[in-house]
Parts: structure tokens; C-alpha cells; sequence
């Protein structure tokens, strides 16, 4: 059953949706990725452009300024990966 025969809806809006949809999701990988890359150049001695490590305070609390966990854009290019399939196994 192909999910954009069945709607009833005229083919400007399909597109609309699939449009928006899949602009997410590219914008989504970029934040992913981005958030892996950020967390191996953290790893490193050589960071390009950030500097040193600064700290902040946040309601008197003294916090670092790292980089998102590792795991948190595996799981994020996890997510990533089982939308895609949805959205394929939508439409086909």
C-alpha cells in the first residue's frame, strides 16, 4: 500500500510534508553529527577554533563547558536511522 495514493490529499501537500520531513531530518544529522565531532575534538590535545577549555557558573554552581556525551550522538544517529526506515516503510 503506498501511503501517498491513499491519503486524498492533492499531491502539493504530500510534497509539502515529505519536504519538511526530510529537512528535518538532514538537519538532525548535522546536529548529530556535529555533536560526535565536537566530542572527538574534545578528546584530542588539538582542538581547532574552540580555545581553552572554559568554565561557567550556572545558579552558583561551577560547571565546565564540554562537549555533549559520545553516546548521546550515537544515540541521536540511532534515531536517526530508525526514522528513516519509518518513513520508508511509509511510503513503500
Amino acid at each position: 500500500m503506498n501511503l501517498l495514493e491513499t491519503t486524498g490529499l492533492p499531491l502539493f501537500w504530500n510534497l509539502w510534508v515529505l519536504a519538511l520531513t526530510l529537512g528535518s531530518l538532514v538537519l538532525f544529522a548535522m546536529l548529530a553529527l556535529g555533536s560526535l565531532s565536537r566530542a572527538a575534538s574534545a578528546d584530542s590535545d588539538e582542538r581547532e577554533g574552540d580555545g581553552p577549555m572554559q568554565e561557567h557558573r550556572i545558579n552558583g554552581v561551577r560547571q565546565p563547558d564540554t562537549p555533549a556525551p559520545r553516546a548521546w550522538g550515537i544515540l541521536a544517529l540511532a534515531t536517526l536511522a530508525a526514522a528513516l526506515i519509518l518513513l520508508l516503510g511509509a511510503a513503500g
